[in-house]
C-alpha cells in the first residue's frame, strides 16, 4: 500500500472516513432514523463533512471535490443495470410470499420513508465507501485490489450490527457486505465514477426488509433469505463490462 500512498495520505484517508461515519453513526441515532425517518437530514450531514473532508485534504476547488466524491452526474448505463438487477431482485418478494403461503404486510409510511431511505442508505453510505474511499483507493490501483482494499471499512463498520440484530441475521448481513462491495464499485465504475448507480441497488438491497414486514415464522426467515438473494442478485452486474477508466 506504501507504493500508492504515503502514511501521511493514509492517516488523512481514514480519519476523513472514521470522523464522517462517526457524525453518519451519531445523528442516525440522536434523530432515531433507523428506517430513513430523518435520512435527509443524515445525508446533508455526511455529504457535507465528506465534501469538507475531500476539500481541505484533497481537492484544490469545491468543484474538483464534489466530482472527486462520486456526486457528479452519472453514465446511463451503470443507472440502467442497476435498475434492471434492483427490478429483478424485488421478484424474490413475491416468490417468497408464494412459496411460503405467507402474507406480508407493507409499512404504513413507505412512500414517506422512501426518500429519506435512498438519502441516508444510498446516498449517504455510497459517498463515504464509494465515492470517498474506493475513489481514492482506486488511483494508481487496479480495480479489484481497491476494492478489496475499501471492502474492509465497509465489512468493519457492519460488526455494529450485531449489537442491534439477532446474531444469524447480523452475520448474514455482514456476509453481505462482504459480497456486495466489489459490485457496489463495479457499478460505481460503470456508473462513470458517480454513487448513484450503486446507491440505488444498495438501497433496495437495505430498504425492501425494513419496508415488508412479515409475521409469525416466516418473519425470521425472510431477511437471510432475501440477503442471500441480494449477494446473487448483486454479482450480475459483472456480466456487464466496466469502461477503461481515465
Amino acid at each position: 500500500m506504501s507504493d500508492v500512498f504515503s502514511a501521511g495520505q493514509w492517516a488523512r484517508l481514514l480519519a476523513g472516513l472514521a470522523g464522517a461515519f462517526g457524525l453518519f453513526h451519531w445523528s442516525a441515532s440522536v434523530l432515531g432514523s433507523d428506517r430513513g425517518q430523518s435520512g435527509l437530514q443524515v445525508s446533508a450531514i455526511v455529504v457535507g463533512a465528506t465534501l469538507a473532508v475531500e476539500r481541505a485534504w484533497f481537492a484544490p476547488t469545491l468543484r474538483s471535490a464534489v466530482r472527486a466524491v462520486g456526486l457528479g452526474a452519472p453514465h446511463p448505463a451503470g443507472l440502467l443495470l442497476s435498475a434492471a438487477v434492483s427490478a429483478l431482485l424485488v421478484l424474490v418478494v413475491p416468490v417468497f410470499v408464494w412459496v411460503t403461503a405467507s402474507s406480508p404486510s407493507i409499512e404504513p409510511n413507505a412512500l414517506r420513508l422512501l426518500p429519506g431511505l435512498f438519502a441516508q442508505g444510498g446516498i449517504a453510505e455510497e459517498i463515504l465507501f464509494r465515492g470517498y474511499l474506493f475513489g481514492h483507493l482506486r488511483r494508481g490501483r487496479t480495480f479489484w485490489r481497491a476494492a478489496a482494499l475499501s471492502m474492509v471499512p465497509f465489512v468493519t463498520v457492519h460488526l455494529l450490527l450485531f449489537l442491534t440484530m439477532p446474531w444469524p441475521v447480523a452475520l448474514a448481513a455482514l456476509a453481505l457486505s462482504v459480497a456486495a462491495s466489489f459490485p457496489f464499485a463495479w457499478l460505481f465504475e460503470l456508473g462513470g465514477a458517480t454513487i448513484w448507480a450503486p446507491a440505488l441497488l444498495h438501497v433496495v438491497v437495505q430498504s425492501t426488509p425494513k419496508l415488508v414486514v412479515f409475521s409469525g415464522e416466516v418473519a425470521g426467515e425472510f431477511p437471510v433469505i432475501w440477503m442471500a438473494s441480494s449477494a446473487v442478485a448483486s454479482a450480475m452486474v459483472f456480466l456487464v463490462r466496466r469502461p477503461r477508466p481515465a
